[in-house]
């Protein structure tokens, strides 16, 4: 870790933060179980693992700005489900679709499909909004002296929703809808579209903004590293980073406290296995029938990758196939090599590039998503009776369950087993 000779008063002043949650304290890193010392943050350098690199933020909380953008986002929001995303004209007839517009498209379309349809509402619409809100809320409370202790369940929700909030990737779904319908109607982009793109640009400056580690530092404080060293049986919760003596719930987030996450190996070998085999379903049943004055066939996921790679749009057909079909893929064999990797004991070989591997895989697991959104922009865009209609098929369901499943194997898995099994955890503490 380092750090530059800028004036630290001068930033908490900037920052706006307590002076308690800027001093070097105690950590634990989540991706290799390394207790450390913290460091001040400086501007322009970053606070990394001194083992496996992972980042630690970068320490800094510009919460008037942060909490501009939140509400800013709160507002795009709004407009984004208030104005018509995109519409279509086909013969006279007309059709527009808005944010939420997919979800009932698929609870409509087939019953077997309500699952997939709450899916897409929860990752489309609960957990974004879910997320903006109650960072703003925490945000809000934060700009007062007082620390209300509801303000940890609120944060934690808010961590909770961070991975399944998706709205940029919905973004890239509707761009991909565009692209596959600009030769059967005319398209027609709305406000909502505009709103949308805002709003994920917003989101991404908030993320910059506020520091994640730093905003639960600023709820309650963390142990110093002024303080002696923790001893052995210390652990840091994995939701909030407090490093804490073993307790059945973290003191300052109220989550559950485990030295490893439970069953890790077991949960996430069942999840591969589970994931592979819809996989197979999920690329060979048809995602998508496009139905056009009485004729159409049924389409699968590789079939719409050649439908775009054979055009102008081969740009796209490379993102759909990255998305859908490799990552997919390379994620199921890359969490289960992770996984049997852990299991060989004393396995000391490339531990580093095994954690960067998994940080690789939660990254990307997201972006699988795109094919959903796709499926479900057009089934509930494309109801033009006997002039057009999209259906969509049992793939994009199997599909569907692909995507969960991975999701939760990468939650599941815990990187730090592979650095225990490797015997590299044995020295609990060390000083930066």
């Amino acid at each position: 870790m380092t750090a530059s000779a800028s004036s630290l008063s001068a930033t908490r002043n900037a920052e706006s933060a307590s002076p308690s949650a800027l001093l070097p304290h105690w950590v634990e890193c989540n991706d290799c179980g390394l207790m450390q010392t913290l460091p001040e943050p400086r501007r322009g350098h970053s606070r990394v693992c001194r083992r496996c690199r992972a980042s630690f933020g970068h320490g800094f909380n510009r919460r008037d700005t942060a909490l501009a953008l939140a509400l800013t986002a709160l507002v795009l929001f709004m407009l984004a489900n208030a104005f018509p995303l995109i519409g279509i004209d086909l013969a006279g007839r007309g059709q527009t679709v808005r944010l939420g517009s997919g979800v009932i498209g698929l609870a409509r379309a087939d019953d077997d499909l309500a699952p997939l349809a709450l899916f897409v509402l929860a990752i489309s619409i609960i957990a974004p909004l879910g997320r903006v809100a109650a960072l703003g809320y925490v945000l809000t409370h934060l700009r007062g002296s007082t620390r209300p202790r509801h303000l940890a369940p609120v944060l934690r929700f808010a961590d909770v929703m961070r991975p399944w909030a998706m709205l940029d990737v919905f973004l890239v779904g509707a761009l991909i809808s565009l692209t596959k319908l600009h030769d059967l109607a005319q398209i027609n982009v709305g406000i909502g579209m505009w709103a949308l793109g805002l709003l994920v640009m917003a989101l991404a400056f908030f993320d910059m903004s506020a520091d994640r580690r730093l905003i639960w530092d600023l709820i309650a404080p963390p142990y110093r590293s002024a303080e002696p060293p923790p001893p052995a049986t210390w652990l840091g919760c994995r939701e909030c980073g407090l490093v804490q003596q073993m307790a059945e719930r973290c003191t300052r987030c109220r989550s559950p406290l485990h030295r490893r996450k439970p069953n890790s190996l077991s949960r996430t070998v069942a999840y591969v296995v589970t994931g592979a085999v819809l996989y197979v379903p999920a690329n060979l049943y048809p995602v998508l029938t496009v139905i056009s004055f009485g004729r159409g066939a049924p389409s699968t996921i590789m079939g719409g990758v050649k439908e775009l790679m054979s055009g102008t749009d081969w740009p796209l057909g490379v993102i759909v196939f990255a998305a859908s079909i490799a990552v997919p893929l390379l994620k199921l064999c890359g969490l289960g090599w992770l996984a049997f990797a852990t299991m060989l004991s004393e396995n000391r070989r490339r531990l580093v590039d095994r954690t960067r591997l998994y940080r690789l895989i939660e990254l990307v697991s997201r972006w699988s998503t795109i094919d959903i959104f796709v499926a479900a922009l057009l089934t509930a865009l494309v109801t033009l009776g006997n002039l057009a209609t999209v259906e969509p098929g049992l793939g994009v369901l199997a599909f569907g369950g692909v995507v969960l499943i991975t999701m939760m194997a990468t939650e599941s898995y815990d990187p730090r087993l592979m650095w225990d099994s490797a015997g590299a955890n044995r020295v609990r503490t060390t000083n930066v």
